[in-house]
């Protein structure tokens, strides 16, 4: 609805200041491309992985360990399979 009164003024406008409208068409046309610039494909935007090259691993475990490794991520403000992860390379090295 609201683009059909805007194309009704735009031609209304054309017929009494064809000066005056070639220029707000130009100005809208101008908004118009910038606006289209925002948003897409930008380097470096975006989550940054957390791993080279991950792995999905699903395993099972006593609900009191469950509730030990939940614990110590938040403790130490770390997601839980990064808690993991450390836990088996401090069990390895």
């Amino acid at each position: 609805m609201k683009t059909k009164k805007f194309s009704k003024i735009m031609e209304e406008l054309k017929e009494r200041d064809p000066e005056f409208h070639n220029e707000i068409k130009t100005e809208v046309q101008a908004e118009i491309e910038e606006l289209k610039k925002h948003g897409g494909y930008r380097p470096g935007a975006g989550r940054k992985k957390l791993f080279k090259d991950p792995v999905k691993a699903t395993f099972r475990m006593e609900k009191d360990t469950k509730k030990l490794l939940d614990d110590y991520a938040k403790e130490h403000n770390i997601k839980i399979n990064e808690a993991v992860e450390l836990a088996i390379k401090k069990l390895v090295s």
